[in-house]
């Protein structure tokens, strides 16, 4: 009877430092993309994508931002706030908008709902430098919005969820990775809730 119950032991401490250990990870793994550095309400994390990251870094990578590219290829921003601070609801609408694009070669924006696009009938996932209207002075304004918007509208669909806006800078001055607090991003405004 002892050796059986030594063996349940054993296992039993196995299973749970596993359990313990994944979900440690788990958790983990999904708290460093609301961290680092940026203007305003956008965030990034240095490292994404070098292969000198973290193991906790690469577990956040291959959990919420597959395929991530190094610095001298993409810098990523994430904003999951408004300019006040307030997390972004489906319940309101906002505008985001910029004077000038950043020191890149090409950009995108892509509104997210728990770590995937938007589902919405207008078939609409991002903007980029490339497809946005642009304001006459050459910047340019984007709608979020779950009701559809004339203009740059992005949906925000029709399910509740944490929404979080990611700014791809692809082939970025390296100013961008080196200060990115001074990266001109778009201002993110709350027009109207309800």
């Amino acid at each position: 009877m002892r050796p059986v119950l030594q063996i349940l032991t054993v296992v039993g401490a196995l299973l749970g430092g596993a359990v313990l250990g994944g979900g440690s990870a788990w958790v983990f793994s999904g708290i460093s993309r609301s961290v680092g550095e940026g203007p305003g309400p956008w965030r990034t994390t240095k490292g994404i994508g070098e292969s000198s990251s973290g193991l906790v870094q690469r577990a956040v990578v291959a959990r919420i931002g597959i395929w991530a590219l190094p610095a001298s290829e993409v810098v990523y921003f994430q904003a999951q706030m408004d300019d006040d601070g307030r997390a972004l609801s489906r319940d309101c609408t906002y505008e985001l908008t910029a004077d000038r694009d950043p020191p890149t070669r090409w950009w995108s924006i892509t509104l997210y709902r728990d770590n995937f696009w938007v589902d919405n009938p207008a078939d609409r996932y991002s903007f980029a430098s490339s497809s946005v209207a642009r304001e006459p002075g050459g910047g340019y304004r984007v709608i979020l919005s779950s009701k559809p918007k004339a203009g740059n509208w992005l949906p925000m669909g029709e399910v509740d969820g944490e929404f979080v806006l990611s700014f791809r800078n692809y082939q970025p001055d390296p100013i961008i990775a080196a200060n990115p607090e001074a990266t001109p991003l778009p201002k993110i405004r709350r027009l109207t809730c309800g």
